[in-house]
Order: C-alpha cells, then structure tokens, then sequence
C-alpha cells in the first residue's frame, strides 16, 4: 500500500489525490488517521502530500484539486513556462466546468480547446498561445503581453501563426485587443515591460490620453526604456543606483549621444513623473499628439 502510494507521489510533485488513495486500498477512515498522524497533509480539496511541496508541487495541486481536464493558466502559467522572472499572487486554473475557487486559487470555467493544452514538468498547462489570450483578462497594459511575448521568443516558445489561431478562437472576449496591440508592439521593436513602476507610468499616459511608445527597445545601440520616435523623445526612468557616479557618467555620454542624433531625452525619478513631463513636452515645443 505505501509502495503503491508513494509511486503515486513520484509522478505527480509529492501529491496523491483522494481517489489514488482509495485505489491503493485507503478508506476515508484511514485517509483521516494518516492526516491526523502527519503521514499525509491536505493541499486542497481531494488532494494530499507525502511532506514538503516544491512551487512545482503547489502548482500541481491547484490543477489536481480542479480536476479531469483542467489546466494552470494566466500568470501561474507563464511561471511554469519560464516566461517571468517573478511569483504568480495567484494559482489560476481553467476548467471545463464550474468550481468554487479557494484562497490563494482562482478557477476560471472556459471552453479548452485540443491545441490549448499541454504539460511541463508533468503539470497540465495552457499553451503558450493560449495564455497570451488568457492575459488579456488580467494585464493593464499591452506592454505587459509584449514582456512575454519577448521572452518566449528568446526561449524558442512563441509562434506567432498559434498565437493568431489561437486569438481567432478568443472571439468575444472583451479584452482581446490588447493581445493584436502586443503584438504590434513586440513587432516594432519593443521588450516589453520588465518593472511594475514602467507598467504603472504607462497606465497613467492612457488615463491621460497620451501617445504610447516603444518600451525597453533598442536606439542608436542603447536600450532605452521609454522611445516615442514619431517625437524624437526618450524618457529613461531612472532608480536610485543611477545616483553613483559611474551611472552619472554613464548616462551623460547616453544623452550626449542621442541629442547630437537630434533626439530630446527626459529623465525622471518616478513613474508618475512620465506622464507629467511628456505632457509638458508636447505642449511647450508644439508638436501636438499624433
């Protein structure tokens, strides 16, 4: 019985569901004893652990917990994908059919198509261009997308002919748009966003109804953060380490190059800062919005 379980638990990141108990010959009786005993610990609702979870164990139990047909989606797809460098907050799941979600997991009912799914280290998971339609529900910006967009193709993950395909499934979704824009985006050169104070400079130029750039790109040899090149304007934000003065002269000869190129570079301290002195730009040389 223990072999039996324990093989269980080496496929699956340390867990073993209630029914795999159950089929190597636990009642729920002794299920509970060796849960009251520390031999097993619940992760979710039908699904057990032999000891400790790796990120990959917490994951699966969200998918396990789900069960037939689910996958991991959203940001905690994009981890597992090695897309982001960063935690998902949340464990989202898609299902095919309605669930109630539990602290820490958000279980989202969506019809899942064959080409969506695959796995990654045995973990079921949505295609990498099935999450980038699935981050429309939850980004702010396109900029966002185009941040996982670069990085799968860095790591020889995207296609843009699956993404498009799956795009023309996602129609109805009210957000979708912002996945075309992404594209575009990546396409004209941008990285995407790789900060939340970028991410929140650039939700407040389309509060204010300003022109979006290219972010985290490439000019004259130099990665810029923020390029408007219909303007010839680049605005670096700039954090503390760029006080030393091997930055300070480092991003003088920066500026040097970009003004003998005929380009006005602004830089600022704070996010909301961008917003601010753009505005005060294209007001005080005339060039107007595009």
């Amino acid at each position: 019985m223990d072999l039996a379980i324990s093989a269980f638990a080496a496929r699956q990141h340390g867990l073993v569901t209630l029914a795999q108990l159950h089929a190597a010959g636990l009642s729920d009786s002794a299920v509970k004893k060796r849960v009251d005993r520390g031999a097993l610990r619940r992760r979710a609702r039908g699904v057990y652990s032999l000891g400790p979870l790796s990120r990959q164990g917490e994951l699966l139990a969200a998918v396990l917990a789900a069960g037939p047909g689910a996958l991991l989606s959203h940001w905690a797809a994009a981890e597992l994908h090695g897309l982001i460098k960063w935690r998902a907050s949340f464990i989202d799941v898609v299902v095919p059919r309605k669930r109630q979600s539990s602290p820490g997991t958000r279980y989202r009912r969506a019809t899942i198509h064959w080409r969506d799914r695959t796995d990654r280290d045995d973990i079921p998971v949505t295609s990498v261009a099935r999450l980038l339609v699935d981050l429309t529900d939850v980004v702010r910006v396109p900029h966002e997308i185009t941040a996982v967009i670069h990085q799968a193709a860095y790591n020889g993950a995207y296609s843009l002919l699956a993404t498009q395909d799956a795009r023309q499934r996602a129609n109805g979704r009210r957000h979708v748009a912002l996945l075309d824009e992404a594209i575009a985006l990546y396409e004209a050169g941008s990285a995407g966003t790789r900060s939340r104070g970028e991410i929140h400079a650039l939700a407040l130029l389309d509060a204010q109804g300003l022109p979006r750039p290219i972010v985290n790109t490439t000019f004259l040899g130099e990665e810029v953060d923020f390029h408007w090149p219909h303007l010839k304007l680049i605005v670096e934000l700039d954090g503390p380490p760029h006080t030393r003065p091997p930055s300070r002269r480092s991003d003088a000869e920066r500026d040097e190059l970009f003004r003998n190129a005929g380009y006005e570079l602004i830089r600022v301290p704070e996010p909301e800062d961008v917003a601010t002195r753009i505005g005060c730009a294209l007001s005080s040389d005339r060039r107007g919005l595009p």
